[in-house]
């Protein structure tokens, strides 16, 4: 793949098209004007029902933060929030939709189940990096057939990877009912003892993963905005056909970027298999593909920002737990926040992705 030199007005016309630019100070205050509007409007729907706003949003809060459990428990689940907002964030600098990270991280799940379940039980620091990396080469691979699809019969990606998702999650039960099953529960068979991710905070959940996690956005980062394949891939989203005068192999590189998006994806199945029941359960994912999208929009597809807006959902999602003991409220209303959240966002255009008039698909 050749590599043609990229002049600094592609970059700045690159950054506008991603919705990167202008004053930084102005998007925030605009998010934090998009916010107070939210807490305001869902907490007129709390009221409708005869609650008080206030104590529900106390009770989210100290559910999700007040202690150290909480907090543990929230940044375990901003663990494979960030991991599938990298996999839908990356794939949509380059313009390609994946909606696919749900199907990708089932895959990922599967595949260390079965490097965990067909090695032998090996010592915990070889063990569990041959897992992780089974998990991750089966989410790229799986990822890869979208990809191409795409790039060989132009394939629309958004119902390619859609579909993949159901097909993922049948694979995943089959794993659980036919391949490996335990008699007792409605999951597979455990992997030794040796594969289970080891805990960094005592007294709570967190575990190895969460670091896994810092790993992985940091390595994104650095591909995206250190390298010439984030460079190249940041330009096939700016205008593919400009690319391809310049050298470019679209097709590859939309390979490339899908089994990126799938590797990451693949990793928060992985995590979520040693982390918590060493074993693949039903319904072991709270939809985490399909909210990774949304923390990717609000992170601006900056991997930089992943993690912080995938602790920002997963503190609406711990906290709102605690919602029906303290208050008698559903804990779906930490979805109708994370919702309202982003719809508000979306209507200020703090999250924006907008592309050069005339790029050719």
């Amino acid at each position: 793949m050749s590599t043609a030199p990229v002049t600094p007005g592609t970059v700045a016309r690159l950054r506008d098209a991603l919705g990167v630019t202008g004053d930084g100070l102005g998007a925030l205050r605009t998010g934090l004007v998009a916010l107070l509007g939210t807490l305001i409007g869902v907490g007129l729907m709390i009221a409708a029902l005869g609650q008080d706003p206030f104590e529900a949003y106390r009770t989210i809060v100290s559910g999700s933060l007040g202690e150290s459990d909480s907090i543990g428990q929230t940044l375990m689940v901003a663990v494979p929030l960030a991991l599938c907002g990298l996999a839908a964030a990356i794939p949509f600098t380059a313009r390609l939709w994946n909606v696919g990270a749900e199907g990708q991280m089932h895959i990922g799940a599967f595949g260390a189940v079965a490097v965990g379940l067909t090695l032998p039980a090996l010592p915990g620091p070889l063990f569990i990096p041959l897992i992780l990396i089974g998990a991750m080469a089966a989410g790229a691979a799986w990822a890869g057939i979208a990809g191409a699809l795409k790039a060989a019969v132009g394939a629309n990606e958004v119902i390619v990877t859609l579909m993949l998702n159901f097909i993922a999650i049948l694979i995943a039960t089959y794993a659980i009912t036919g391949i490996w099953p335990q008699e007792i529960a409605p999951q597979t068979e455990r992997l030794p003892e040796s594969a289970a991710l080891p805990t960094i905070w005592s007294g709570t959940v967190l575990n190895l993963g969460f670091l896994i996690t810092l790993a992985a956005v940091a390595l994104a980062w650095v591909l995206m905005r250190r390298t010439g394949l984030g460079l190249q891939i940041r330009s096939i989203g700016l205008n593919p056909f400009a690319s391809r005068l310049n050298g470019m192999n679209v097709g590859r590189l939309t390979v490339i970027t899908f089994a990126i998006a799938g590797l990451f994806a693949g990793l928060a199945g992985a995590v979520l298999v040693l982390g918590e029941n060493r074993a693949l359960v039903t319904n072991f994912s709270a939809s985490y593909g399909y909210l990774g999208i949304a923390v990717a929009l609000v992170a601006r597809l900056s991997p930089a920002w992943t993690l912080p807006s995938a602790i920002v959902f997963a503190a609406l999602q711990v906290g709102s737990q605690s919602l029906p003991a303290a208050t008698g409220i559903s804990t779906a209303f930490g979805q109708i926040i994370i919702a309202t959240f982003v719809l508000a966002l979306l209507g200020a255009r703090v999250i924006r992705l907008r592309y050069a008039e005339g790029a050719v698909q």
